[in-house]
């Protein structure tokens, strides 16, 4: 081997993906912490996220897979165009619908890679039509429909307690008080037609147990909705309830204002979560949020423990909280009262904690 050949292989071999990926995180934190870009700088990190893709997309340019770049420049810009907004599906649900174009790309990277240049225009091509078609399913393409929607009553009658149980897979939730005084619960759940859907209900001694749950299936022609799949839920104020959550994907916005919650239990690996605590005298919760943002709003004047478990977590506290170790304390509290215990698992994201 010549001296040439064994300098090209050392370059192709280098790698600029961690460096830039430092670099990136340093520069929104740096910016973050002198005001000059709104937001924390973990919460920018979660919002672009993708552009890991992009450094990825720069890291083949540099080593010359030109597939690779291609299909690494097209994922990234997609998932922050989605995570801005720009498209009728979610960034999770795009993934969860399209992750296999990713392993095509790779099997095109390595298809292609080392060609002739014919080869490598061709392989350049087919990524440059893979990340096209997942640009205009993304945005609106003709397999699109409207989700499918189940309406959800149940009477209250002389239910005097319900445990809810709710298991979505990748959806927005909402929670918040009905205006009705005759149902314990009312609301619509919104799904596929990947999804199959699962509402079960019985009453034992005067308690109501409810379990709503989905599950993805395999049917074809694949309708993507082009409405948000929102899981719509309203409770009632007049009879206590323990709230069960465990959730994959998606967003959790729990206003529970007015209601009377005796537990509530909220997992979620990846997304957001904002609740909204009642005004009751006690109230043991557990908040999980693997990787995400957590947003948790305490009725002012309010008595407030919260343990903290986090690893990489940026946390941001309202003017009057105070934070003494893995413990964050609201102003009114006093080591003499019950008052509200939330226990937060929150390895990496931000947390927030406010008044209304």
């Amino acid at each position: 081997m010549t001296e040439n050949s064994k300098d090209f292989n050392r370059k192709a071999d280098r790698s600029i993906f961690f460096p830039l990926l430092i670099i990136f995180i340093g520069v929104i934190i740096l910016l973050s912490n002198l005001k000059l870009i709104p937001g924390s700088g973990f919460d920018l990190i979660l919002r672009y996220w993708p552009i890991f893709f992009i450094f990825s997309g720069f890291d083949d340019l540099l080593n010359r897979k030109w597939t690779g770049a291609i299909i690494d420049f097209g994922i990234g810009s997609i998932l922050i165009l989605a995570n801005l907004g720009f498209f009728a599906m979610s960034t999770w649900q795009i993934i969860i619908n399209f992750w296999p174009i990713l392993i095509i790309g790779i099997g095109l990277d390595i298809l292609f890679r080392g060609r002739s240049i014919a080869s490598s225009l061709i392989g350049v091509s087919l990524a440059f039509l893979l990340m096209l078609a997942l640009f205009w399913f993304a945005f609106q393409g003709n397999t699109t429909k409207q989700a499918i929607s189940t309406p959800i009553h149940y009477k209250l009658g002389d239910i005097k307690k319900v445990e809810l149980n709710i298991k979505p897979l990748a959806e927005k939730l909402v929670i918040d008080k009905t205006d009705s005084n005759d149902l314990s619960i009312e609301g619509k759940i919104f799904t596929s037609n990947t999804e199959d859907l699962t509402i079960e209900s019985e009453t034992t001694d005067q308690v109501q147990k409810i379990l709503i749950s989905n599950s993805w299936v395999n049917r074809w022609p694949l309708r993507i909705v082009n409405n948000e799949k929102l899981w719509n839920l309203s409770l009632n104020a007049n009879v206590p309830y323990i709230i069960n959550i465990d959730q994959i994907f998606g967003i959790q916005n729990l206003t529970l204002t007015g209601l009377n919650i005796e537990g509530l239990q909220s997992n979620l690996v990846i997304g957001t979560m904002e609740i909204t605590l009642p005004e009751i005298e006690k109230l043991n919760a557990n908040l999980e949020c693997i990787i995400g943002e957590m947003v948790v709003i305490i009725p002012e004047e309010y008595p407030v423990t919260i343990e903290l478990n986090s690893g990489m977590t940026g946390v941001t506290l309202a003017e009057g909280f105070v934070r003494d170790g893995d413990k964050i304390y609201s102003k009114n509290f006093s080591a003499n009262e019950n008052g509200v215990l939330l226990k937060v698992n929150l390895p990496l994201g931000s947390l927030k904690v406010k008044n209304p």
